[in-house]
């Protein structure tokens, strides 16, 4: 196992995920740590064949200092909170020894390998378990879709104690994005595990993907949309597509335009009365929280004068979006927090559901 120092630094917080992310994870129910935390998998079966591109041993850069790996990694610690970087290992054929808790939050990961994966407990804004990780023995530690702040953890907090244990990977620049696309993340992967052309390849099915839906939905183009989250009576509507937003990127790559009255929700995205008109938009997306009871989303939606008023709403626009689906996955998080798995499922889902209101009202 290679070791080497790091020099400290800091990095911005990613905004729009952290609010997100600290509002799912603290609904999250626990799951106990796996007392199999320590256990080798078979090392043969976790990377698929290198590439013969990669050179190593291999410089690490990161906002905090560099480390070194020597050799092409076998086991790999994906500990990012939300997982993302689970989601794009696994996208590489790669199976990680461990990952955070949350890898099962938004349910779509199961059927890909991610149930057999050792977790850690993690908890929002509670310290990172630094022996749970070193137990695992990892001889790589991957974090590249970890801004600083994430889920109430700081990163540079942890990076010295991180590499002592295994060389670390992370993205080169987090203080300049709000997230870190996924496609950056994963070309940072497959160059790191003589994965290049692996990762190309997701990408380019991904966006072969999402421009089939282009072409099969034109009625798209041009329309503008708002996705809102109801999360009960306490809180209120939150606005989940800010522009710069992952959601906003997301649509958007269903064919949709900016909604330029997102840009006033950046800054604080929850939704007072006197900027209920302001989610309007030609579609609107409106889901709720386990939180927030069916009957409090009934009062909205038939009771509230503002909101029966907006234009999506008269043309009947509307598509309403359960807490999760029939088969007990969340959409939100999955389009917020997923990568190139999730998002093409989450488009599956959703767009029937959009194509279906537009086309009564055509």
């Amino acid at each position: 196992m290679s070791r080497s120092q790091a020099k400290p630094s800091r990095i911005l917080s990613s905004i729009c995920v952290v609010l997100t992310i600290s509002l799912f994870a603290a609904s999250c129910s626990a799951k106990p740590e796996s007392d199999n935390a320590t256990r080798h998998p078979e090392q043969a079966s976790l990377l698929p064949a290198a590439e013969q591109t990669t050179s190593y041993p291999l410089t690490l850069e990161s906002p905090f200092g560099e480390t070194v790996l020597p050799e092409r990694p076998e086991r790999i610690a994906a500990v990012a909170p939300t997982a993302i970087d689970t989601e794009l290992l696994l996208a590489l054929g790669v199976t990680p020894i461990l990952t955070s808790s949350l890898v099962s939050e938004g349910g779509y990961l199961d059927d890909h390998g991610a149930a057999e994966i050792e977790t850690y407990e993690f908890v929002s804004g509670e310290d990172l378990p630094i022996e749970t990780i070193a137990a695992s023995h990892p001889d790589l530690i991957v974090a590249v879709g970890w801004t600083d702040g994430l889920s109430g953890v700081n990163l540079g907090d942890y990076y010295d104690r991180l590499t002592s244990i295994a060389p670390v990977l992370t993205s080169p620049d987090t203080s300049s994005q709000q997230l870190i696309p996924w496609q950056d993340s994963i070309r940072l992967l497959g160059s790191t595990l003589d994965l290049e052309d692996a990762a190309t390849q997701v990408i380019a099915h991904h966006q072969e993907h999402f421009a089939e839906i282009r072409k099969e939905h034109p009625e798209f183009a041009g329309l503008t949309t708002s996705w809102v989250l109801h999360f009960g009576a306490a809180n209120s509507l939150r606005y989940m597509s800010p522009s710069g937003s992952g959601t906003e990127l997301f649509l958007s790559e269903l064919g949709f335009i900016p909604n330029p009255k997102a840009n006033q929700f950046v800054g604080d995205p929850w939704v007072s009365s006197e900027l209920l008109t302001q989610i309007d938009a030609d579609v609107l997306l409106l889901g709720q929280t386990v939180n927030a009871s069916d009957e409090e989303m009934h009062e909205l939606v038939t009771e509230n004068t503002l909101f029966m008023n907006l234009g999506a709403v008269t043309s009947r626009h509307l598509v309403r979006l359960a807490p999760k689906t029939e088969d007990d996955r969340d959409l939100l998080w999955t389009v917020t927090v997923g990568g190139p798995i999730g998002q093409e499922w989450a488009a599956d889902y959703l767009v029937p559901l959009i194509a279906d209101v537009l086309t009564k009202t055509s």
